[in-house]
This record gives structure tokens, sequence and C-alpha cells, in this order.
């Protein structure tokens, strides 16, 4: 099977079981869950143009994969096959904003949307690379967002809560225009995302 199938494929199986294990109580995230189940059922054409590129925080992907838990190991399988394709990214509107060490240790990849490896107008769904010891500070956007956990310990705030420390296996979903900020302190963490509704309007920072 082609990889970006493979992980479309096994994105929406994990979204189903969320669903049905009935550990999302908050309307608006089982909606989003939905929306992404429903775009990820469909077949979606690959996009011809997609690139591969990388960003410097990639040299921490191949220890991410490495370290993801033997009950992901779909993902890890999966994630490592389709890694050579993968066109890493950063947000320009974050330019002349947050530091050079930010840059150097942050990154993105959309694996599945508008301009993605797949192409879906309605989703975007990809991966998250933090580094070893990086603060992303205070952002929020108009779309929906869910990240899944896969690798690294990190912590992740929202409004102006106190931090929480978040591993593999945990879940966490962001509102519309709800700020949040990330930071790793002493491992890199990969993570899933998947975006809903605004999904052409990158984050801005707060």
């Amino acid at each position: 099977m082609d990889n970006a199938v493979n992980f479309k494929t096994l994105v929406n199986k994990f979204y189903k079981n969320i669903v049905s294990s009935n550990e999302v109580d908050d309307s608006n995230c089982h909606s989003h869950l939905n929306v992404v189940i429903k775009s990820l059922s469909n077949d979606l054409e690959k996009n011809s143009n997609y690139i591969y590129s990388f960003q410097p925080v990639c040299r921490f992907l191949d220890s991410c994969i490495n370290n993801i838990p033997e009950e992901f190991y779909r993902f890890e399988n999966s994630i490592r096959n389709i890694k050579p394709q993968l066109n890493w990214q950063i947000n320009n509107n974050y330019k002349n904003i947050f530091s050079k060490d930010f840059f150097y240790n942050e990154s993105f990849v959309e694996i599945i949307g508008p301009n993605g490896l797949l192409i879906s107008p309605n989703v975007r769904v990809g991966l998250l690379l933090l580094g070893e010891e990086v603060f992303y500070p205070s952002h929020n956007h108009k779309a929906l967002e869910f990240y899944s956990i896969l690798s690294g310990k990190s912590m992740w705030q929202q409004n102006n809560d106190r931090f929480e420390q978040k591993e593999p296996g945990d879940n966490i979903f962001h509102d519309m225009w709800v700020p949040h900020a990330m930071e790793t302190t002493g491992e890199p963490t990969l993570a899933l995302f998947s975006w809903s509704g605004a999904i052409n309007d990158e984050a801005v920072p707060i």
C-alpha cells in the first residue's frame, strides 16, 4: 500500500477508536474528530507538486520515531516509511517575532490537507516536531486542533492555566482562538495533529 494512503488509513482508524472509546466529552472536539474521520474515509488525490524538504529540528526525527511506544508501533512503521517524502515547514507568521532558537527546534509537516501529500480541502493532518529544549510561545488560530503525543514528554498550556506534562498516549484539544503554548525540557517530542474549520489560516503569535 502507498505510504501516504497507509498513513491516512492508520489515522482514520486511530480517531475512530478515540471516538468509540467515549473518552471525548467536549462537543467541539467530538465534532472535529468526526469531520476528520469523514474526510479521511474518502479516496484522496496524490499531490504531484508535493516536494520533500527538511528543517534543522529534523535531526531529532529518527530518535523520536525510535522512541514511539510499542502500543503505537503502527505509527512508528508508517512514519518511518513516509519520512523520505515529507515537506517540513515553519510558520512564517512567527518570523521576526519568535527567537532563532525556536526555528532551529520546531517544525511541522502537513501530510494530508490542501497542500499535503494527499489533497484534502477540509482538514489538515500531519506531525509536529519539537527539539529537546524549546519553548513554543503562546499562539492561537481559528481552526479546531487535536494533538496526540506519539513520542517524548513535554509541557502544554491552554489560556493562562498551569503547564501540564503530556506523554505518549495523551491527547490535547484546542478550540477556536484558545491560546496555547508548549515546552520541552530535555527530550524531543513528536505529535500527530489535525485541523478542521478555518484550516487555511495559520496560527498567529499572541
